[in-house]
């Protein structure tokens, strides 16, 4: 299996409202865990990706974002820009995420994320390895688009040492 590329798929928003976000500091352990065993291995992490292209406009994104909120009902098309440009970007993301080898999706305990398994599932489809982290073992969406399902960081490591000696 190759594991030159690595799309790490996981929990940003999930239920929460707004702009309030969950704890990002698993993207750093995985990174780091992946560069121990494949340093050579790139390793897309969206957040970073979206700061890049969207740094300039983040005010104005934010300020659309929020506006949702006072809005019964949301038509694509009276969208502001601001918001057509996130979408358009989050389109990306789960492109990137189905032309990587690895999409790593970190689901922790039993929180859902919509957009990671929209990353799950574009991945799978294009034939990548999913490898979900999470305890939800009887969740349909992650079975049906996951390849491996592991309960947590270590378990992890333990698959990418093994998987990536065994090629």
């Amino acid at each position: 299996m190759s594991m030159g590329s690595f799309f790490l798929a996981g929990l940003m928003q999930g239920a929460r409202q707004g702009a309030d976000m969950a704890d990002q500091d698993y993207r750093r352990q995985l990174r780091e865990v992946i560069k121990r065993h494949q340093p050579d291995a790139v390793v897309h992490d969206p957040i970073e990706i979206l700061v890049e292209w969207f740094a300039a406009d983040q005010s104005r994104i934010l300020s659309a974002h929020a506006a949702l909120s006072d809005q019964s009902v949301i038509r694509r098309h009276e969208l502001d820009p601001a918001m057509l440009e996130l979408i358009e970007g989050f389109h990306k993301l789960t492109g990137l995420a189905a032309a990587s080898d690895v999409c790593v999706a970190w689901l922790p305990g039993r929180e859902t994320s919509m957009s990671t398994a929209a990353e799950m599932q574009r991945a799978y489809l294009a034939g990548s390895t999913v490898v979900a982290v999470t305890e939800m073992r009887q969740t349909l969406a992650v079975l049906a688009c996951s390849t491996v399902i592991l309960p947590d960081l270590a378990a992890f490591e333990e698959w990418l040492v093994s998987e990536g000696t065994s090629s």
